[in-house]
């Protein structure tokens, strides 16, 4: 199971044993929040608010070593 942070792990794909690096994006949450936010009349940059609190946003994990993509945490609403 990936989670929000790096973890320790062997790569499916090297056989190395790595810390998972990990990327962030913006999923689900951000993006409906950033609507809900538009609705409710805060439409001047407020709606982007969502997308920059890491709380809010979905984890890629990678292996640092052959750049392998091993998984993603998803942010449920």
């Amino acid at each position: 199971m990936l989670g929000p942070d790096a973890c320790t792990m062997k790569c499916p794909q090297c056989q190395a044993e790595i810390q998972t690096g990990i990327k962030t994006k913006p999923g689900l949450v951000p993006i409906f929040s950033g609507i809900l936010i538009c609705f409710v009349g805060c439409v001047l940059g407020c709606c982007l608010i969502p997308c920059f609190i890491k709380d809010c946003l979905d984890v890629e994990h990678f292996c640092p070593s052959c750049n392998a993509y091993l998984g993603r945490f998803k942010r449920f609403l």
